[in-house]
């Protein structure tokens, strides 16, 4: 008589599902503070230094300083369920700031008055991209999660982050000289450079390259700035060392850009063509591999399966009993990853949801019945392939490293494309586009910093389906303060400007104002920056064969981005790294500390633009301060300070990745 199978296991084992329950509702509430919170601290990183970090692994050590000595146990599922939440907010914040900003840098380019965000429609195509992106993500989980050649750099971070949280409670993270000591120091810098008491770039070097023309006569062709910038050092020190040193080429290659297009009386557009250029080869190339490796595990798996399948019918026919030594039909836990059929029909339900708002955000926009029909159906389906690749990269380079902005870009040529073709042309087409485009660029994101959260969560052992709530009510909580917190920021700074100069923004209006406006692409730059994008894929191709990961779009990001983005961000990358000698290590002080400097930064400049609506006179500039002796000596000597707290918390602390089993 053959024994009774034992019911499928749903759930770690020993775990007490009363207590289960009220952790991950902890978690969740916690995790939709921090979401909250961080959406809005992190709008102003995103408008100034164009590019934002992976907050999972700092959520984790937010929970685990709050939570550590309280939960026990209870403290593994607290903080993956934490983890999971508590970045939404900072998801849609890069989705809405690399795009939204179109509107106003296109009216300044044209000499108009730059518009106010509107934040009803904005909150409209935040939650339409959040839903979509949740639900196409929801239901590609088996795909990206059952692939053990993705690294997820940030997901095993958490978890051994996690692991050592619950195994060594002892071993908290120290705060005062790492999260303290970095909002302390923001702060102060962001001050000290508001009120023009010290330069915001300590150093530049300049470079005669090109000798021809007088527009730029006197004035270095390539300027090389090194500044003391929280955010930028903030950001290097959360990336790896491989990924900085790409961004600064690419900002090298801006600078030397515009130094030529200065000499040579050209735009000074020029970089974003160079940069777009470069862009578009190298995610072409992304969903080429995102495809050919997406097809490749589909064909492994199928034989995999059939081989087992033959396995298990040969040792039936041979033998009755026992069947030792057969394989088993999988090799992952089917447990953690199934869905339940009401999670299905979330997925489901928040996919129509979406596309349903997207309708309604076109038809509130004027679009007409074709434009509203096809460019609807368009975007729908640039959100469903395109959130798969956003979220396929995250788990090969880091979700901090993922090139949203690449592939938001491909998502804008075609959508221009489409809008052109039917007819659509002007500013009314662009305003008609730009919120699709946001739309788009916020489920991207929103499946950028999923993927990461979910492995996080497989990894510990939890069935991944237990964070679905919590990732949906972050991002949903992230759609609605990110877009108010953009109104602010805009009014008190104007996007586009030096102070919130919207890299990725910028470009986008450069592209869309040629393509609707202008009528005009400059091939030259175009046909350069197509070169050096195969010449990123070419060190991506040889990264990938020697086991680095030499991101070709993290190059062509570096290109738009400007160079003092690019040098400070080398210089946070160089000072953790320094003291490991090891790529991608880091420690938990390590990771406190940037987090501090760019939250320290971030709320000093929030509220600043507080203030400054308030109608409290503010110095009138961006941190150019005189050329003073103490700001020639303060300014150094802050960046060295800087530069020496990431040093001597990734030299000191306790290691983020070196724990674990």
């Amino acid at each position: 008589m053959a024994a009774k199978r034992k019911p499928p296991q749903t759930a770690p084992l020993n775990e007490d599902p009363e207590q289960a329950a009220r952790v991950s509702r902890m978690g969740l509430a916690f995790g939709l503070v921090v979401s909250v919170l961080l959406g809005a601290a992190l709008v102003v990183p995103a408008a100034k230094a164009g590019i934002t970090p992976g907050v999972s692994p700092v959520v984790v050590l937010f929970g685990w300083v709050a939570f550590g000595a309280a939960l026990g146990p209870g403290l593994k599922r607290f903080l993956a369920i934490a983890q999971v939440t508590g970045s939404g907010g900072a998801a849609v914040t890069a989705g809405v700031v690399f795009t939204a900003p179109v509107l106003q840098i296109i009216a300044a380019n044209m000499g108009a008055v730059a518009p106010a965000v509107n934040i009803g429609l904005l909150t409209l195509g935040s939650v339409s991209g959040a839903l979509l992106g949740f639900g196409f993500v929801g239901f590609a989980t088996s795909r990206f999660l059952t692939d053990k050649s993705l690294p997820a750099p940030e997901a095993v971070a958490c978890d051994r982050m996690i692991r050592t949280a619950v195994e060594r409670p002892d071993e908290r993270p120290a705060l005062g000289i790492s999260l303290v000591a970095g909002l302390v120091g923001g702060a102060l810098v962001t001050l000290v450079t508001t009120f023009n008491w010290i330069t915001a770039t300590v150093y530049t070097f300049g470079l005669r390259v090109f000798a021809r023309g007088d527009a730029a006569a006197g004035a270095p062709d390539v300027n090389i700035p090194i500044p003391v910038s929280p955010i930028y050092l903030g950001i290097g020190a959360l990336l790896t060392l491989p990924t900085a040193i790409l961004i600064f080429a690419g900002g090298l290659v801006n600078s030397v850009t515009q130094g030529y297009s200065a000499s040579h009386a050209m735009p000074g557009t020029t970089y974003r063509w160079v940069g777009g250029a470069a862009m578009t080869v190298a995610v072409l190339y992304s969903l080429v591999m995102y495809v050919v490796e997406g097809r490749r595990k589909a064909r492994a798996d199928h034989e995999k399966s059939a081989a087992r399948h033959e396995s298990v019918m040969t040792a039936a026919r041979a033998d009755s009993g026992p069947r030792v030594g057969v394989p088993e039909l999988t090799t992952f836990p089917d447990w953690q990853l199934r869905q339940s059929r009401g999670i299905k029909q979330l997925l489901w339900a928040c996919i129509g949801a979406g596309t349903v708002l997207m309708l309604v955000m076109l038809g509130l926009l004027g679009a007409p019945p074709l434009a509203l029909a096809v460019l609807g159906a368009v975007a729908f389906v640039l959100a469903f392939l395109l959130s798969g690749l956003g979220g396929l990269l995250s788990l090969q380079v880091g979700a901090s490293a993922s090139p949203v902005s690449g592939t938001v870009f491909m998502g804008l040529l075609v959508l221009s494309v489409t809008a052109l073709s039917i007819g659509l042309a002007g500013m009314t087409g662009v305003a008609i586009l730009v919120p699709l485009v946001v739309a788009t660029c916020v489920a991207i994101c929103a499946a950028n910093d999923s993927s990461q959260d979910y492995k996080t969560v497989q990894l510990t052992g939890f069935k991944v389906t237990d964070s679905f709530i919590g990732h949906l009510l972050g991002l949903l909580a992230g759609a609605l303060i990110v877009p108010a917190t953009l109104s602010m920021a805009h009014a008190a700074y104007t996007l586009g400007s030096p102070a919130l100069p919207c890299p990725q923004a910028g470009f986008f209006s450069t592209v869309l104002q040629s393509l609707f406006l202008d009528a005009q692409i400059p091939w030259g730059p175009v046909g350069v920056g197509a070169c050096l994008g195969l010449l990123a894929i070419g060190m991506d191709a040889f990264g990938r064969s020697r086991g680095l990961i030499l991101s070709a779009l993290a190059f062509a990001v570096g290109i738009y981005l400007t160079p003092a983005a690019g040098v400070g961000m080398m210089l946070g990358a160089l000072a953790r790294w320094l003291p490991k000698r090891k790529l991608g290590a880091s420690t938990h002080e390590g990771v406190l500390i940037a987090a501090g400097l760019i939250t320290g930064e971030a709320i000093c400049q929030l509220a600043l633009g507080g203030l400054i609506l308030a109608k409290v006179a503010l110095p009138d500039g961006d941190g150019g301060g005189g050329p003073g002796t103490l700001s020639q000596i303060v300014g150094p000597l802050l960046l060295v300070v800087i530069l020496a707290l990431i040093y001597r918390n990734n030299a000191k602390g306790r290691a983020a990745e070196g724990a674990g089993h």
